[in-house]
């Protein structure tokens, strides 16, 4: 009976420990080319904000992409800037949010959240990704030849029970 107690009490504290994880954890701002792995991580918080730079590759105008980051983790897109259309650019209707700001046009979506934000890096487009914590990454540069860009949230845990991340 003793034995059955005992064993029941640590399958109880290892689920609230596992429980206690996610509640342990911190969202985590991961920048990943598939090449090189992870090109920067940072913690971040609700109501963060990252911006993209870069210049459109048929169009050759510039392009601003600004998301905040929610408490799901999910990517919010606040505002698309762009100085003129093209393939991939907001096409926008009479019931859309838009203004004419220093020569761009600037749309504001409704309800617009990614997952993850996937970009093509090439060097003729100058990427550049501006973090919450105010580093900037010349995407462009890092990926030289150019390549697959992700950007998402992910929780990552203390070093509890052996396990580093959540995600």
């Amino acid at each position: 009976m003793r034995r059955i107690l005992r064993l029941a009490a640590a399958a109880a504290l290892l689920a609230a420990a596992a429980a206690g994880i996610r509640w342990l954890s911190v969202p985590v701002l991961l920048v990943e080319d598939a090449r090189a792995g992870v090109l920067a991580a940072e913690a971040v918080r609700p109501g963060d904000v990252l911006v993209l730079t870069y210049v459109h590759s048929s169009e050759h105008v510039p392009v601003r992409g600004t998301f905040r980051i929610e408490r799901d983790g999910t990517l919010s897109v606040t505002e698309t800037a762009f100085a003129g259309f093209g393939p991939g650019l907001p096409a926008l209707g009479a019931r859309d949010a838009w203004r004419i700001e220093r020569g761009m046009i600037v749309h504001e979506p409704v309800g617009v959240a990614l997952a993850a934000l996937r970009v093509r890096v090439a060097p003729l487009t100058h990427h550049r990704l501006s973090l919450p914590s105010g580093r900037r990454l010349e995407l462009s540069a890092l990926l030289g030849s150019g390549g697959a860009v992700r950007i998402r949230v992910v929780r990552r845990g203390f070093h509890v029970l052996g396990w580093s991340s959540v995600d």
